[in-house]
């Protein structure tokens, strides 16, 4: 039976001497999916364009491809990349929101790295449903493609403040959501980035799409419900240790959102 998807080539930071140039006026037949780790240009549905190390291209079979260095550089341009074939992948795509020969930016050089590693491990082994396994891998990689797409979108709207505070706010939450069970007011949040607090609010609800309440008490009951079925700890132990000082709201808050309360769910799930 033939592979939903089929590898064709594919190459890990490949090297290229800063003469060589990518001219295929035809394409190569099958998708080819490249992820820079350096500066170079490439010729997209909008011309000839430049991208930076991070940026991705995914060419259709057929498209032009044409990439190489930039001029001024010392080295040649490097990336990672993959020409594939496959029935499912167009789906694939047009359910990510995934464009053909347009730059998608991540801002990450080597983005497409682990998954390429993965495939490649994939392809030496052949174990049971290796065929099955890499159609899951590239469908990962077109998702993670479209999720960068979406959010550099979504972060062209910010504005120039905005933008500035994005990566502070990423670093503020990562910080909250590993000391969950601290005592945690908006003000206090909102000295982690220095801003006042009702400006703290409006920016991480803009950011993560949650107030940083509702967010905090989310990370709290994914690792209450952790507890309970993992440990033999009372339930007002459960939720003082998640953060939760009052065992009424904590059962209430859990029965909202989880559908059950926390000894229904520890019963209902096993333990």
């Amino acid at each position: 039976m033939k592979a939903p998807i089929d590898i064709l080539l594919f190459g890990l930071d490949t090297p290229h001497e800063r003469e060589f140039v990518i001219d295929r006026p035809t394409g190569f037949e099958s998708y080819v999916l490249m992820c820079f780790s350096t500066p170079f240009f490439t010729k997209t549905i909008h011309g000839i364009e430049f991208g930076k190390p991070g940026d991705c291209i995914l060419h259709d079979p057929n498209s032009h491809e044409y990439h190489g260095t930039p001029e001024g550089m010392v080295d040649g341009f490097r990336n990672d990349w993959i020409h594939f074939t496959g029935a499912p992948i167009a789906e694939m795509a047009q359910r990510y929101q995934v464009p053909f020969n347009e730059i998608i930016p991540t801002g990450e050089p080597h983005v497409l790295g682990p998954l390429l590693r993965a495939i490649a491990m994939e392809l030496s082994n052949r174990k049971p449903y290796w065929e099955q396994k890499i159609a899951m891998i590239i469908e990962e990689i077109l998702l993670t493609l479209g999720r960068h797409k979406q959010l550099h979108g979504e972060f062209d709207t910010f504005t120039s403040s905005e933008k500035a505070f994005k990566e502070q706010f990423v670093t503020a939450r990562m910080f909250i959501q590993q000391h969950f069970e601290q005592d945690w007011t908006v003000a206090k949040m909102s000295e982690l980035v220095n801003l006042s607090p009702e400006r703290f609010w409006v920016l991480y609800q803009k950011y993560f799409r949650n107030s940083p309440k509702d967010d905090l008490i989310t990370k709290r009951l994914e690792e209450a419900k952790i507890q309970l079925l993992n440990t033999y700890q009372s339930i007002e132990h459960v939720a003082s240790h998640c953060g939760f000082h009052s065992l009424y709201y904590f059962s209430r808050s859990f029965k909202k959102r989880v559908g059950c309360t926390p000894s229904d769910y520890r019963k209902n799930m096993g333990n």
